[in-house]
């Protein structure tokens, strides 16, 4: 029998395309755990994220806000203290609440969660691996492309591990001693995020594995403004013009990659054994997703910011044992805002006027969501001019920049994203028809002002030393090494 108020554990990653599960086809990437979450429950198969990049992302994900209304689109803009967030909301409610892991929080490091043990309070959440050197430059990760390969951190000292250890020490406290509260609690890995150093042995399996994917549009001198200035910027070079060496090495960072979503996918296999072994899982809505992806050599491309699927498409998984039914898929598209009113309603509780997407519990209830349309916005790395707005609608992307390039595609039929449809006379009305619904959304000539009035930190997270931190008892935050 469930409790009339379900535990609640989500579970985020950072940077896991979504093509990068077993379930969702991947011919050589193991995911058993995430697999077998998919099974038992409910696989959303077209979720956006709101904007692919960590801090916009992870700002519209705990407010339910599109970036447009909180004018957050830069790694160092800093989301208002005391903000409207789903965990404050939570907390109100009598619900326990627990952030471990990464946030990316700038600024205030709760927004609403009631204990933060262990994270990125001073730090990036990424650790350089195997440790920071004076050559990996001021971020301490060094260049991303020329860096994977096995871990030579400790595995007890990751991240990954001090998330799981983290978390099992924290429900078996609440079951000794709050067994009969509800709890919210959120688990952020930085992985798969680069640095792609995964342990040895999920990197050398996958090394024996890895391909490249084929590369037939890689769009570095077809594509719009905003992807050419995304590559300039990301990708060092031309995948038609790689060298041997260069291909290899390409093939590596794919392999460590691979290694370091297999390593998400058993740590997360870890907490839901902890879950199960204390008896919460039957009483417990679990959630897997991620803040953005990674295009992982798709279209040649790495990294993020852009709106391809591998990019901006999320997966999004939940459990509730007795309350949804298993092995069900929902096509229809849906956002990480979208988890603020689910989880409110999942907590009995109303969501605020500020949200900006809607309750899934209908879907949960297996019923169906009716929704014309979801959003996601990026803006390249402190690069303010070069922006644009995305709109998934039914079957169709239609993608709408600054500089007044549009891109079209049908995903039925063109998966890859390789034909862009807008520049066709026979799609000239919907072109104009999605062009008007993303104007009147995204406001493009409001666009810089938004942009320019947020607050901003002045440096990155990235210049502290240490990667995360723990919070003692008495309140002391204490560096944790690496």
């Amino acid at each position: 029998m469930h409790q009339r108020r379900p535990n609640i554990l989500f579970v985020l990653s950072d940077q896991h395309n979504p093509h990068w599960l077993g379930h969702a086809g991947h011919p050589w990437v193991r995911t058993p755990h995430l697999d077998a979450l998919a099974r038992a429950g409910l696989r959303f198969e077209n979720c956006y994220c709101q904007n692919p990049l960590c801090v916009p992302s992870r700002a519209a994900l705990v407010t339910g806000r599109y970036s447009r209304n909180l004018g957050i689109y830069d790694n160092q803009h800093i989301l208002e203290a005391n903000s409207v967030t789903f965990p404050r909301i939570l907390s109100q409610a009598g619900y326990r609440t627990c952030l471990i892991g990464k946030a990316h929080f700038n600024g205030e490091q709760f927004h609403g969660y009631q204990q933060r043990p262990y994270g990125d309070w001073f730090g990036q959440a990424h650790q350089p691996d195997p440790r920071r050197t004076p050559d990996k430059g001021e971020s301490g990760l060094g260049e991303w492309l020329q860096q994977p390969g096995p871990s030579g951190i400790p595995l007890p000292l990751t991240q990954t591990e001090i998330c799981v250890a983290e978390t099992a020490k924290w429900l078996q406290l609440h079951q000794g001693l709050h067994p009969q509260q509800p709890f919210l609690l959120s688990v952020h890995f930085d992985k798969p995020h680069f640095p792609f150093n995964p342990p040895p042995a999920l990197f050398e399996h996958s090394l024996r594995h890895a391909r490249l994917p084929r590369v037939r549009d890689p769009h570095f001198r077809t594509s719009v403004p905003f992807v050419r200035q995304a590559i300039r910027w990301l990708y060092p070079a031309e995948p038609g013009r790689l060298s041997n060496a260069e291909q290899e090495q390409r093939r590596r960072t794919l392999a460590a990659y691979a290694g370091c979503v297999e390593w998400v996918d058993d740590a997360v296999g870890r907490v839901l054994e902890v879950l199960d072994y204390l008896g919460l899982a039957d009483d417990t809505l679990v959630i897997y997703s991620s803040d953005h992806g990674e295009m992982a050599g798709e279209h040649g491309l790495w990294q993020k910011s852009v709106f391809f699927e591998a990019s901006a498409r999320v997966p999004l998984l939940m459990r509730w044992p007795g309350r949804i039914a298993p092995a069900k898929r929902v096509a229809v598209p849906v956002g990480l805002i979208d988890l603020f009113p689910t989880l409110c309603a999942v907590a009995g509780v109303s969501a605020p006027a500020t949200c900006d997407g809607q309750s899934l519990l209908p879907v949960l209830d297996g019923g169906r969501l009716h929704r014309d349309a979801v959003y996601s916005e990026s803006v390249l790395l402190k690069q303010p001019e070069h922006a644009g707005c995305m709109i998934r609608s039914g079957p169709w992307k239609y993608n709408l920049y600054l500089d007044g390039a549009e891109e079209l595609y049908h995903l039925p039929d063109d998966p890859h994203e390789e034909c862009n449809l807008a520049g066709k006379s026979q799609h000239a009305a919907r072109v104009g028809t999605l062009r008007r619904q993303v104007e009147r959304f995204w406001e493009p000539q409001a666009q810089l002002a938004r942009y320019q009035r947020t607050p901003r930190m002045a440096r990155e997270k990235h210049f502290y030393f240490y990667s995360n931190q723990f919070l003692t008892g008495e309140g002391i935050v204490v560096d944790a090494q690496p």
